[in-house]
């Protein structure tokens, strides 16, 4: 479950290459599935929660989000 003032951490994206050091913290709900987060020098996004690592499932690691790159 995802909690307001707490950190996660992004889910991986198959294919892309993104730090896993960096943490952003939920600084409030703006629906029912969507979230502003804050990262450790006030830069603000807005992420959908299933995004986010949750800790009741630490396992899921990876988004279901597919890129296609079409030539």
């Amino acid at each position: 479950m995802i909690e307001l003032g707490k950190k996660y951490k992004l889910k991986k994206i198959r294919g892309f290459e993104n730090a896993d050091n960096e943490y952003y913290k939920v600084i409030g709900f703006y629906n029912f599935d969507t979230v502003i987060c804050e990262k450790a020098y006030g830069e603000r996004f807005v992420f959908m929660k299933e995004f986010l690592i949750d800790p009741d499932k630490p396992d899921e690691i990876y988004s279901n989000l597919i890129f296609e790159r079409k030539e």
